[in-house]
């Protein structure tokens, strides 16, 4: 989206520099340990865009004065960009100059005021994933009857590790045999607005990844390894185009297993 008002965080750029911050301080990182790897990180553009610099200094200013951990290099660099005129730059002439130096002598104001107490980050849930590829996992449905999942591929980004994985064709009272799954096709997803209206020719889709977004929420009771592993019928596409066509949070996988694939 780019820039769409005069606010500091009206900006993308400004919004990850203060998401990045309290990431850090989250995984436990201290104060100037996350400014030092911020700096290392954005220096090779800020140093090459005066307008992106702009962006950077305000936004860790003004987020590290909201978490009570304003360093004093920090301020004088946000001060320095307003009082040079590089932060108005590129709203010079336009309709917003004025409202845009406005926010910027308040944030000039804020910065020269005393921070409020260091506030406690609470520590950021990254969620881990000890399946590998070829693995099957069984799954309880709420009815009581099981399903397998196939691990296709393993997902990683800032939140962590989950796995992207595909489902059998089968369903069961029990927890399936090796014989079972041996030559049984995967399911294809059936979404919802498809269903009144099929669309030839149109590639079956098979993936899904299953992102955690808390411990607690990963249902353990209903969660079976089968210590069993089978080649991967589909396997993923090469790196840059081997998103999943669909996604869910472990604790919604319920809803999409009804609605996607007909399985409850």
């Amino acid at each position: 989206m780019g820039v769409w008002g005069t606010a500091i965080f009206s900006d993308d750029d400004a919004a990850d520099i203060r998401e990045e911050y309290r990431r850090l301080l989250g995984e436990g990182i201290s104060g100037p340990e996350a400014t030092d790897r911020l700096i290392k990180e954005w220096q090779p553009s800020i140093g090459r865009d005066p307008d992106l610099a702009a962006v950077f200094w305000l936004a860790l200013a003004v987020t590290q004065w909201k978490y009570g951990r304003l360093e004093e290099g920090v301020k004088q660099e946000a001060i320095q960009v307003i009082d040079s005129g590089a932060a108005l730059r590129l709203w010079k002439g336009s309709g917003q100059e004025r409202k845009r130096a406005g926010v910027l002598q308040a944030t000039r104001k804020l910065l020269n005021e005393p921070p409020p107490p260091a506030r406690k980050i609470a520590k950021i849930f990254r969620a881990s994933c000890h399946w590998e590829p070829g693995d099957l996992v069984a799954y309880r449905l709420l009815s009581g009857s099981y399903i397998v999942f196939q691990i296709t591929d393993l997902h990683t980004d800032k939140g962590g590790t989950g796995p992207v994985c595909e489902i059998y064709n089968w369903q069961g009272e029990a927890l399936p045999s090796p014989a079972d799954l041996a030559d049984c096709p995967m399911r294809a997803q059936t979404p919802p607005w498809e269903k009144a209206a099929a669309k030839p020719g149109r590639p079956p889709r098979y993936r899904m990844m299953i992102l955690q977004a808390s411990k607690r929420e990963f249902p353990q009771a209903r969660v079976f390894p089968l210590h069993q592993k089978l080649p991967v019928q589909h396997p993923p596409k090469p790196k840059g185009m081997a998103n999943p066509t669909l996604v869910s949070l472990w604790r919604d996988l319920d809803a999409i297993l009804k609605s996607h694939y007909g399985l409850y």
